[in-house]
C-alpha cells in the first residue's frame, strides 16, 4: 500500500475545471455529458476560500473502509484524490490532476455549496487550495488501465486504483509532481537546421524550434521529439510521452496572425485516416520570427466528430475550419513536328 490512502474518481474531460464556459465543457462517456448536460466537476479546481471541493458524478459514494477508516467513521483525512478522465482526442483515460491532503466524507452531500446562480452542488471532498494540482493537457500522460480485466477501471466513477504496484507508480507520480521517474533524453535526434535566408524556411524552421522547445519542456510533458520533416511520412515531429505514447506533430508557422495554414495532399490524407488521426496535432505558431510568437494545438475530437465530419479544435474550444482544396498537376510535351 502506498503510505497516504488514495482514490481515484472518473470525472468529464476539461481544461481548466475554473467553472462553466462555453469554451470548456466537460466532454466524456458518461450518461448525463452525453446528453448534453453540464457535469457538476466543472469547478472541480476552482478556488473557494483557500480551499477545492470535488464532486463525484452520480454522487458516488465512496466507501471509507478502502481508504483505511471504518463504518462508523464520518471522514477519512489525508487521502490522495486522483482526477482522472477520458481524452476526447484517443479515448483513453489519463491522469488530469489530483488533490493532495484531502479529506474524504461518508455522505456524498456533506458540503453543500451554491457555487453560481444555476449550481447548487453537494460534495464529500475537500482539500487545501495549495494541494491541488491540476496538469495542463500535453501533461496528462498518465494513462489509466480500463481493459476488462479484474481489478481495473470499471464503469463507477469511483475506483481505488487496482493492484498495489499501480498505486506505488501512481504515488511516486504524485509526490514527484506529475514527473515520470526516467525522462526521455531531450538531446535525442531533435530537429537541426542551418539558417535558411528565405523567409518561408526562416518561419517554418522558428515554428518547428517553437514546437520542440514546448513538447521538451515541463508543460509539453519532457517528451522525446525527433524530426521526420524529411522522411515524407505525413507530419514533422514523432513526439514521444515516456509512456512510450506517440504523437505525430504537423508544424506549421506563420509571419502574422491570421490563423490559415494549407496541408499538402499527404499531410491530409494522414490527418483524416483512422490509423493516424488520435495521436495527429496540427501545431500552428503565429507571428512565429517575433517575441510574441504564440501556438494553437489543434487535437482531435472524437467525441465531437460525427462519420466523416472530424473535428480538431484547441483547448479553448476553437475549431479548425477545414476546406479541402482540389489541386491538378499540369505538364507539357515537348514532340518533334515533321
Amino acid at each position: 500500500m502506498t503510505a497516504e490512502p488514495m482514490v481515484f474518481v472518473n470525472i468529464g474531460w476539461m481544461k481548466d475545471y475554473a467553472g462553466p464556459s462555453t469554451s470548456d465543457t466537460p466532454v466524456g462517456g458518461h450518461g448525463y455529458l452525453k446528453d448534453g448536460n453540464i457535469g457538476h466537476e466543472v469547478f472541480n479546481f476552482a478556488f473557494l476560500n483557500g480551499k477545492v471541493y470535488g464532486y463525484v458524478p452520480r454522487s458516488a459514494r465512496i466507501n471509507l473502509k478502502n481508504l483505511g477508516g471504518s463504518s462508523s467513521d464520518e471522514s477519512v483525512k489525508s487521502v490522495t484524490v486522483v482526477w482522472i478522465a477520458r481524452n476526447p482526442s484517443d479515448k483513453k483515460t489519463y491522469i488530469v490532476g489530483w488533490y493532495k491532503n484531502a479529506s474524504v466524507f461518508k455522505d456524498n452531500n456533506h458540503i453543500k455549496l451554491k457555487r453560481s446562480k444555476d449550481f447548487n452542488i453537494g460534495y464529500q471532498i475537500e482539500a487545501p487550495a495549495d494541494k491541488a494540482t491540476l496538469l495542463p493537457i500535453d501533461r496528462r500522460l498518465f494513462r489509466i488501465p480500463t481493459a476488462k480485466e479484474e481489478g481495473n477501471l470499471g464503469q463507477s466513477p469511483v475506483w481505488y486504483g487496482g493492484k498495489d504496484e499501480f498505486r506505488a507508480a501512481v504515488a511516486s507520480y504524485v509526490a514527484a509532481d506529475g514527473v515520470f521517474a526516467q525522462k526521455p533524453n531531450a538531446g535525442s535526434k531533435g530537429s537541426k537546421h542551418q539558417t535558411d535566408p528565405e523567409l518561408r524556411k526562416r518561419i517554418e524552421l522558428a515554428a518547428v524550434r517553437h514546437a520542440t522547445a514546448y513538447y521538451r519542456s515541463r508543460a509539453g510533458g519532457f517528451q522525446a521529439v525527433d524530426s521526420v520533416e524529411k522522411d515524407g511520412v505525413g507530419w514533422d515531429l514523432n513526439v514521444t510521452a515516456p509512456t512510450g505514447a506517440v504523437l505525430k506533430v504537423e508544424v506549421k508557422g506563420l509571419s502574422g496572425r491570421n490563423l490559415v495554414v494549407e496541408l499538402t495532399p499527404n499531410e491530409f490524407a494522414k490527418m483524416k485516416s483512422t490509423e493516424h488521426r488520435a495521436q495527429y496535432i496540427i501545431y500552428v505558431v503565429t507571428e512565429a520570427l517575433t517575441s510574441e510568437a504564440r501556438s494553437h494545438i489543434f487535437r482531435h475530437n472524437a467525441e465531437a466528430s460525427k462519420g466523416g465530419d472530424l473535428v480538431w479544435a484547441t483547448a479553448d474550444g476553437r475549431q479548425l475550419k477545414i476546406e479541402p482544396i482540389i489541386a491538378a498537376r499540369l505538364s507539357a510535351r515537348y514532340e518533334t513536328i515533321t
